[in-house]
């Protein structure tokens, strides 16, 4: 399970709207546009419910991103996390680097560098072990 730190992150990260989708799969380990739009709307007010489509629009976007997978058992889809909060996380964070890397190329690389200068002690060991083992 995510640590408090990293959920607020992912919420920062998803949105509010795709999170719950997101944490609702979490806790159900798999579900249909039904069960995630009643599950979502007993927790809101009468004035804040969803629709069902908007539903059905955040599980297909989230499947289209590659974070849902689907599966057609019956009638309707079933929609299941590809990844744990935090090894979504994980993958977000990565596709983030490697994109800064291939549009900024050595400049990101020396801006993260100097980012380490501030790390935790123990993450920058993690980061000097990681580079030694490279070489």
């Amino acid at each position: 399970m995510a640590t408090p730190t990293s959920n607020a992150r992912l919420k920062e990260l998803l949105g509010s709207l795709e999170h719950a989708v997101m944490q609702d799969l979490w806790d159900q380990g798999s579900a249909t546009v039904s069960s995630v739009h009643k599950r979502l709307n007993e927790s809101r007010g009468a004035n804040e419910a969803l629709a069902y489509t908007t539903v059905m629009t955040v599980l297909v976007r989230l499947t289209d991103k590659g974070w849902l997978s689907r599966s057609k058992p019956g009638r309707g889809y079933q929609y299941t996390p590809r990844y744990s909060d935090e090894e979504l996380l994980e993958h977000m964070s990565g596709a983030e680097v490697a994109q800064l890397v291939a549009r900024y190329g050595d400049a990101a690389l020396v801006h993260f560098a100097g980012a380490l200068e501030h790390a935790d002690p123990d993450l920058l060991e993690m980061v000097i072990a990681m580079v030694e083992a490279d070489e």
